[in-house]
C-alpha cells in the first residue's frame, strides 16, 4: 500500500512531500499538469492512496465538485483517506475572489458522507456511501500580525481559535 499514489489535486505553487502535485497552473510544485478531473479520470481504480486538496474545492462549479468526489471514491483503495481544506463561507476573502463557486459551512461535508463527527444531523442529498467525515476544524487567521518589540501580540484571532 505504501507504493500507491498520494495525490495533491489543484496543488498550485504548494508542494506536500511525498504527493504528486496535479494542477492545470504553471506552478513549481506541479508533476503532472493536466486538468484534475481528466487526470482523476485516466486512472484506475482503487490506485490511490490517499488524496488531498488545499483551497481548490471552492473554486468548482457544483456539478464538478459532486464529479470530483465520484472520482476520488473511485480511485480511492478501501479505507484510503482525503483530506480537504476549504474556506469557510464566512471569510471575507472567500467573496473578493471571483475565481471561487462553491461555498462551504461547518456542515458542508455531513451532506456529501455517510458518516459524521457533528450532531447535527443533516440530509444525506449527495452523499458517498462509506464516507465518514471524522473531523472539522474551523480557525480564524488574523488580517495583520503585530509585533512589539520583537514579540507576536496576541489577536482576536488567537482568541478565537481557543
Amino acid at each position: 500500500m505504501d507504493s500507491m499514489l498520494r495525490l495533491n489535486l489543484g496543488c498550485g505553487n504548494k508542494r506536500r512531500p511525498g504527493f504528486l502535485g496535479v494542477d492545470i497552473g504553471d506552478f513549481d510544485a506541479v508533476d503532472v499538469r493536466q486538468d484534475v478531473l481528466s487526470y482523476l479520470r485516466s486512472l484506475g481504480d482503487q490506485t490511490v492512496q490517499e488524496v488531498y486538496s488545499r483551497h481548490f474545492l471552492e473554486h468548482l462549479e457544483p456539478a464538478a465538485l459532486q464529479e470530483l468526489l465520484a472520482q476520488v471514491d473511485r480511485v480511492l483503495v478501501p479505507g484510503g483517506r482525503a483530506h480537504f481544506i476549504v474556506p469557510h463561507f464566512s471569510n471575507p476573502y472567500f467573496y473578493s475572489d471571483p475565481t471561487h463557486r462553491q461555498p462551504f459551512g461547518v456542515h458542508t461535508f455531513s451532506y456529501l458522507c455517510e458518516y459524521t463527527c457533528l450532531r447535527r444531523h443533516v440530509p444525506n442529498y449527495a452523499r458517498r456511501a462509506g464516507w465518514t467525515l471524522s473531523r472539522v476544524q474551523v480557525g480564524f487567521l488574523p488580517y495583520e500580525r503585530w509585533h512589539l518589540l520583537g514579540r507576536r501580540m496576541p489577536m482576536l484571532s488567537d482568541l478565537l481559535n481557543r
